[in-house]
């Protein structure tokens, strides 16, 4: 007879009771308080649960674990594992998995339609009129650009990026990418130096670790042109915000939409009233089959590390 396993998930799983009837050894809990899930409930969930599915919300380390634990397994929904201190869980003998593919079509997708959101000035041509100031049809009305034919520049060619790129065909933009060891993906690499200077469009795909936090920062907005739209949906750490803020103010860069940022949730007003800034909060997966799939795949892969 197989183990019955208890896992303990640190939000309210979307689909979840489409998807519970796939596994028949487990019970399982949800934090379904309005508010985010505390450190407090982390740790009773570590000292109950074989199996726990963490968010990207509260730094997971010894902090959080008293000297006896039942956890075994944590398995993070989403790929970012940099709220996790890997090495501490490691010590305690805690595995730790994440997501695969999942994720992948929906955030590239989201990117997508951010930087058309730029390009052609939707959100800011749709709060024109919603503000009832509509009165004049002019030929330059919020005339924005087309994205065919641009050059767009893919920082982390992983996954996301790869599919993004592919998306871009269809636009005929001229793709090129850095900060990826694998170069043999059909696209062109260049330094990152030289994609800032040459794209209209920078996207931001990369990892948060020791070495990105403020991949991009003065010295790195002071490469890109003037007309150009920067799109982050990697983490809010991997750009220096308040020097990106004064960029957006001084016109010194066209616009930028961040689905990601620091600290998350933001509502200072001196930021979310940037007129050439575009926030979403931290939607990039908010697809239903992609999160369908995400709860799926975060049970399944944590069951499979239980059961080994």
């Amino acid at each position: 007879m197989s183990n019955t396993f208890k896992i303990f998930c640190a939000d309210n799983l979307p689909f979840l009771d489409e998807v519970k009837h796939l596994f028949t050894n487990v019970e399982i809990d949800c934090w379904t308080e309005p508010t985010t899930i505390t450190a407090d409930a982390y740790r009773n969930a570590f000292k109950t649960y074989d199996g726990v599915i963490t968010i990207h919300s509260v730094r997971i380390d010894d902090k959080l674990f008293d000297d006896e634990f039942r956890v075994k397994v944590i398995s993070t929904y989403g790929t970012g594992q940099d709220y996790l201190d890997k090495p501490f869980l490691a010590s305690k003998g805690i595995k730790v998995i994440g997501i695969y593919d999942e994720h992948v079509y929906s955030t590239a997708e989201l990117t997508l339609a951010l930087a058309l959101n730029c390009i052609r000035n939707i959100s800011t041509s749709n709060n024109y009129v919603k503000s009832g100031e509509w009165n004049s049809t002019g030929l330059t009305l919020f005339m924005g650009d087309n994205l065919y034919n641009k050059t767009w520049g893919i920082m982390g060619m992983g996954k996301i990026g790869l599919k993004l790129a592919e998306m871009l065909k269809v636009f005929n933009c001229n793709v090129i990418y850095t900060a990826n060891s694998d170069h043999n993906n059909g696209y062109e690499y260049c330094t990152k130096e030289d994609l800032l200077k040459r794209s209209d469009i920078v996207s931001l795909h990369i990892p948060l670790k020791e070495d990105t936090v403020n991949y991009i920062n003065e010295g790195e907005l002071n490469l890109m042109k003037k007309n150009a739209i920067l799109v982050n949906v990697a983490r809010g750490k991997v750009i220096n915000n308040a020097k990106l803020y004064q960029f957006l103010k001084d016109g010194r860069i066209a616009s930028a939409a961040l689905d990601v940022t620091d600290p998350e949730p933001i509502s200072d007003p001196d930021v979310v009233n940037i007129p050439n800034l575009l926030i979403t909060p931290h939607i990039g997966t908010a697809a239903a089959y992609a999160r369908k799939e995400m709860t799926r795949a975060a049970i399944s892969n944590l069951i499979s590390l239980l059961e080994e």
